[in-house]
């Protein structure tokens, strides 16, 4: 099937939308109001499973692959966001500017690098790494979506990424010591930075309903012999019939509005995870 750019932009968006309300939502996730420092909040898993759920889901937006018959973007869906801020096929008076500041924020979190101390008992290394969020992400989302016998790629990563740092482990030992990373990064690292990841990923998805209000309330029609009977008028670049099917349910989507209400993560969430401690 051949779309247009806004048939495409519209599979993506709606995909997406979804993708980060799975994440953020009241079923996944606790947040607790600082009465300390008001208008701030904290994240809280309500167990192991629904953490270890938060990283997998997180982990498959913003890096896993889709298919590119479907949005037209070979990548992530942080990837089908960032080609939809420059299509921006819905923008109207500048509505795509905070979905376009989210995606960027998110993006600049996952790529800073920072040193952090990793005490791995099983090969007696205090080892000292300094790679991405994002790849300390894929090692911990990875381990928690799969067992021991689907994990040799991320084995292979992480005894690369030791020996670039100048420690020579053989690959075979991996996986005897990914409880020691899951320790350190499921249980520290990303408990510690959840509710700033929270924030982010809860801006994005204000940002996708302040780019697609406008279109959505020139599209929204109700009946006025029957108040609860609504339709939408589909935009004209919007054609074929299966993307208008996708177009009704990205507009009931905007329609539900986001789980949560714009929030600011406790600021001494944001600081360092006890594993970016440096000694004095």
């Amino acid at each position: 099937m051949t779309y247009s750019a806004a048939e495409r932009e519209t599979i993506g968006l709606c995909i997406c939308l979804e993708a980060v309300s799975d994440i953020v939502n009241h079923s996944l996730l606790t947040f607790r109001d600082v009465s300390a420092y008001p208008g701030e909040a904290e994240a809280i898993f309500p167990s192991r499973v629904h953490r270890d759920l938060f990283l997998i889901r997180l982990l498959d937006f913003v890096k896993e692959t889709g298919s590119k018959q479907l949005t037209g973007v070979a990548g992530s869906c942080l990837a089908v966001l960032k080609q939809a801020c420059a299509s921006q096929c819905f923008n109207i008076n500048g509505s795509i500017a905070e979905l376009q500041s989210s995606v960027d924020a998110l993006e600049a979190w996952l790529s800073e690098m920072k040193e952090i101390t990793l005490w791995l008992p099983t090969l007696e290394i205090n080892a000292k790494i300094k790679i991405s969020r994002l790849e300390f992400l894929n090692i911990t989302g990875n381990h928690s979506k799969h067992n021991l016998s689907r994990l040799t790629g991320v084995s292979r990563d992480v005894a690369k990424m030791l020996a670039e740092h100048g420690y020579c482990v053989s690959e075979d030992q991996i996986p005897l010591a990914l409880d020691d990373f899951r320790e350190h990064l499921a249980e520290n690292y990303f408990v510690y930075y959840s509710t700033w990841l929270s924030e982010l990923l809860n801006n994005i998805r204000w940002g996708l309903q302040s780019y697609l209000t406008p279109i959505f309330f020139m599209s929204y029609k109700t009946d006025p012999a029957d108040v609860p009977m609504y339709t939408y008028e589909y935009p004209t670049e919007i054609t074929e019939s299966v993307a208008r099917e996708w177009f009704w349910r990205l507009m009931n989507n905007v329609r539900s509005r986001p789980y949560f209400k714009k929030f600011s993560g406790a600021h001494y969430l944001k600081k360092e995870s006890s594993l970016e401690w440096q000694d004095e």
